[in-house]
């Protein structure tokens, strides 16, 4: 430590506990009297108890939270099962509302809603040798999702309903195709119950040009004008 008493109460009084030997063997030679060392040296005593009473303390109060916390995690580890129980009578019971009020617990949660299907994305396509377009793509689908397809030719204004594909495997097989179609644009939509995800961007798949290779390699890419 340095020669001058730290201002902060520990430091300092361990500071003085390095002294007050010194001090107490020759205070004449340092200016002090006997008296003055005899009155720090209890002061130092006194400080120095009350520190050990206090890391004392301390350790039985870090010792006391953390029995607390082993015992209140292994309440709440105990009742869970027992209050999933009450839920559970009440639910297959007459009048639920009975037991929840009897138990003064609160009912079940209502089951959250599933979302609607994610927006298809990352669509892929292949024409077929028999000339089907077969698609699939990317989406986040819950259980029961499905998805429509619709299909615009070159020769048409508007986009017609050609199929659906199941959510689990997010592909679907378009074996509709007139002959001689030169392309067809498909927009993909996600629908659970009376929840509809965001259409995908109309893919152009092109038919008898550079831009296509049959035969089970992917079509040309392209996005509808």
């Amino acid at each position: 430590m340095g020669d001058n008493m730290p201002g902060r109460n520990t430091p300092a009084l361990q500071w003085l506990e390095a002294r007050i030997a010194a001090w107490a063997a020759g205070p004449a030679a340092i200016g002090l009297t006997s008296a003055q060392v005899t009155n720090l040296a209890a002061d130092i005593t006194d400080a120095r108890d009350s520190f050990t009473s206090v890391q004392t303390v301390r350790g039985d109060s870090k010792n006391a939270t953390a029995s607390y916390d082993d015992k209140a995690t292994s309440m709440r580890h105990n009742a869970s099962p027992l209050i999933a129980n009450i839920k559970n009578f009440a639910e297959n019971s007459a009048d639920p509302q009975v037991v929840y009020d009897a138990a003064n617990v609160s009912p079940k949660d209502p089951p959250s809603p599933a979302p609607a299907p994610s927006q298809p994305t990352n669509i892929r396509r292949v024409i077929e040798p028999d000339g089907a377009v077969t698609l699939s793509w990317d989406a986040i689908a819950p259980v029961g999702a499905i998805y429509n397809v619709t299909r615009r030719l070159a020769t048409e204004t508007g986009f017609t309903f050609v199929g659906q594909g199941d959510g689990s495997d997010k592909s679907f097989s378009d074996s509709t195709v007139p002959p001689g179609t030169t392309s067809a644009t498909y927009i993909i939509q996600g629908v659970r119950g009376s929840k509809t995800g965001l259409q995908s961007q109309p893919i152009v798949v092109f038919f008898g040009t550079a831009d296509a290779e049959t035969g089970g390699a992917e079509a040309g890419m392209g996005l509808a004008a």
